[in-house]
């Protein structure tokens, strides 16, 4: 039990360090002998017998960005890809999912965007993000949201006769 607590509090501590985290996801993974270990994912030999997402700061969920629109390049089993999800998720934007690993076409399209194959990549309004830095992310949501008009300001004009 003393391991357990040992690695738990070195988990969220490492958590609480890293910049750009707005929430981890930690497993509880138990083995044949009883003996439970926290972790980001279970490996062979174990079972997952709980999880929990911890958060790592804020995620600047005040502000309403569900009319921004975003496109994420990604491929499978990529960590820092699921990162950027979260956070997009967190922050209510509503993005489409391109996999890099699909078609020649998604890989032009990803080269001419950015320049290169780089996974993750990420469209917000004119901003075009490489890697995952949340304050570049930040910073392209408020230019997004400052760019497009409000929905409720478009509804109060009246209509031109």
């Amino acid at each position: 039990m003393k391991h357990c607590l040992k690695i738990l509090f070195a988990t969220i501590l490492i958590c609480f360090s890293l910049q750009g985290y707005s929430a981890v996801k930690v497993v509880e993974c138990e083995d044949e002998q009883g003996g439970k270990t926290f972790q980001k994912a279970c490996p062979p030999g174990t079972t997952q017998v709980g999880s929990k997402k911890i958060s790592t700061g804020s995620s600047g969920s005040d502000n309403d960005y569900s009319h921004i629109k975003a496109t994420l390049y990604f491929i499978p089993n990529c960590d820092t890809c699921d990162e950027v999800r979260e956070f997009l998720n967190a922050n209510g934007v509503s993005f489409d999912e391109k996999n890099a690993n699909e078609t020649v076409e998604i890989q032009e399209e990803l080269t001419k965007i950015s320049g290169g194959l780089s996974i993750p990549t990420t469209v917000i309004g004119a901003e075009v993000i490489v890697g995952y830095i949340r304050s570049e992310f930040e910073a392209a949501l408020a230019k997004a949201k400052d760019a497009e008009p409000e929905p409720a300001a478009a509804e109060d004009k009246e209509p031109a006769e």
